[in-house]
């Protein structure tokens, strides 16, 4: 950020520069209210007084030119106004900056009219701006042009006066139409490898507009259940390949759904096609060849941790989403359960377990003179592991290990004296690592 920008954004906000800059400039404000008169009236008299100026302010701007409708708004205190981060508003045809944060917004009132004597602005381009009015015909994306880089502007326009004030420093931004960014398509979106041998489909998303040049232009895709948002520019008219930028959307999705998406975009990897079809005039919109570099060790990782995700919830029939950001837990909970879903191993240093003193095992521990053995247990978690909050129900799971009971003759002594029906925690020392799995057969569940 430049000395300049600095400047500008404390200029715009005035508890700023009031806080780190006391005293640094004249009270503008306090010298408006004296020369306003009201300084010393309340903020009841003061509210009715704003509301009488603005509606009389708004009734100059209709005699100026009844054919459209006006909106004054003030944001000295949100800083300086960035049009091209403004969403555009239906029937906005321009926006007109006034310093000290107020804003008059223009909407088109009678549509009728304003087709059959449409507004018309005329200037020359000089220097700079030349190049830059040449890159909006042919790209279509939005340009800045400074007062030296124009030339007169004339306008039969009344709204336009200010502007065409010869003496007037001002910017000029020329951006693509809010009706041209507002328009959608229903579509069908194709992602194939480069042979047409493998193929994921999104059977609805939007596609939008993003920009158009007499050269190339460029389009969005998205949709409500798909977890990214697609950018494709091609030339005018398409060949060859399309360039291609995604933003992706995961918090709060399902892993599945981001699954599918990394799927669809390893097809692209390193070449591969999209295709885009019309769903209303039921025709091919769009076809390009799309080049996507392989992925990096860091997308390697995070596609498998999707994958072990939208592995657990598809097994065990839960819904899980996407947190804002995964904890250490989550990842040794995935970890767990993996070992389980894959006959893994665990490292374990004890594990506990309560036996049911009976008749039949009264002299189990008999079994293993010297404490040792190999030991099988099948039972069900009493405290299953949770993922992003919610708990994963493994059903019954079978723990296998060799280890050695912790304290042989203690344990003995403690069953011996237990009742039939008691029960007797025995400790056993795993001797290498414990083989896990799920005793309970795999079945098709619906998530709740």
């Amino acid at each position: 950020m430049f000395a300049s920008d600095i400047v500008n954004e404390v200029l715009h906000r005035r508890t700023l520069m009031d806080h780190f800059f006391p005293g640094v400039s004249i009270d503008v404000m306090e010298l408006k209210r004296i020369a306003a008169r009201t300084s010393g009236i309340t903020t009841q008299e003061l509210d009715a007084l704003t509301d009488i100026n603005l509606e009389d302010t708004i009734a100059h701007w209709t005699n100026r030119d009844a054919r459209f409708n006006y909106e004054i708004t003030f944001n000295r205190e949100l800083g300086p106004p960035n049009p091209s981060t403004i969403p555009a508003q239906p029937g906005l045809v321009m926006s007109i900056y006034k310093p000290g944060g107020k804003t008059v917004n223009v909407f088109a009132r009678d549509v009728e009219s304003l087709r059959g004597d449409p507004p018309t602005v005329t200037t020359t381009f000089m220097g700079s701006g030349i190049e830059k009015f040449e890159k909006l015909l042919k790209t279509g994306l939005s340009q800045e042009f400074d007062t030296h880089e124009l030339g007169p502007i004339t306008s039969k326009w009344p709204l336009l006066s200010d502007v065409t004030n010869a003496e007037q420093t001002y910017k000029l931004i020329l951006a693509p139409s809010p009706v041209l960014l507002n328009r959608k398509r229903s579509v069908r979106v194709d992602f194939l490898n480069e042979k047409g041998t493998k193929l994921v489909r999104y059977e609805l998303m939007d596609l939008k507009p993003v920009r158009v040049g007499t050269v190339e232009f460029e389009i969005s895709l998205s949709g409500k259940n798909v977890p990214f948002k697609l950018y494709l520019s091609s030339s005018v008219p398409p060949k060859g390949d399309a360039a291609f930028n995604t933003e992706n959307d995961w918090v709060g999705r399902e892993p599945k759904e981001i699954q599918k998406s990394l799927d669809a975009f390893n097809l692209l990897r390193p070449s591969g096609q999209i295709r885009i079809f019309d769903l209303e005039t039921e025709k091919n919109l769009f076809e390009a060849g799309v080049q996507l570099a392989e992925e990096t060790p860091l997308q390697v990782r995070r596609g498998n941790l999707i994958a072990d995700i939208a592995g657990i919830a598809a097994r065990f029939g839960v819904t899980l989403r996407l947190p804002g950001k995964i904890e250490k837990d989550d990842l040794s909970t995935i970890h767990f359960i993996k070992q389980f879903m894959e006959n893994g191993t665990i490292e374990f240093d004890n594990v506990s377990i309560v036996v049911t003193k009976s008749a039949g095992n009264q002299d189990v521990l008999q079994r293993f003179p010297d404490g040792k053995g190999f030991f099988k247990m099948e039972h069900t978690q009493q405290n299953p592991p949770r993922l992003f909050g919610t708990p994963i129900n493994m059903g019954r799971v079978v723990m296998e290990m060799e280890a050695e009971i912790s304290d042989l003759a203690a344990t003995q002594q403690r069953l011996t004296k237990a009742k039939v029906g008691a029960g007797v925690r025995i400790v056993l020392k795993a001797l290498s690592p414990v083989r896990v799995s799920l005793a309970t057969p795999k079945v098709d569940r619906v998530p709740v």
